[in-house]
């Protein structure tokens, strides 16, 4: 993702971004943290612990911590459903193309 696009996700309202992590699957989720950690990672976490379980917050921590290493292939996908996510739910005023 280019570095303007994760900057205008993370300036998202948390209350909007979980609503749009809410509706990915847990694939992108954890491929998003993964991928970004510093960027995006504590943001996506702040944004779901209040929404999921601690069980499926702590498995979701487990799996980032496992230290997978992301295909091109893989990274390029979870920014897809992502941004097709946020396009979908016309939060932003224009369409996201990165």
């Amino acid at each position: 993702m280019q570095d303007a696009c994760v900057f205008a996700l993370m300036r998202m309202p948390q209350g909007t971004l979980r609503k749009i992590l809410l509706k990915g699957s847990i694939r992108m989720i954890k491929s998003l943290i993964i991928a970004y950690p510093q960027a995006m990672g504590a943001t996506i976490l702040d944004a779901l612990a209040p929404a999921v379980s601690p069980a499926t917050l702590k498995v979701l921590i487990e799996e980032v911590s496992k230290g997978q290493i992301l295909t091109p292939s893989q990274i390029k996908n979870a920014e897809s459903e992502f941004i097709q996510l946020v396009n979908a739910e016309k939060i932003l005023p224009a369409v996201l193309v990165c």
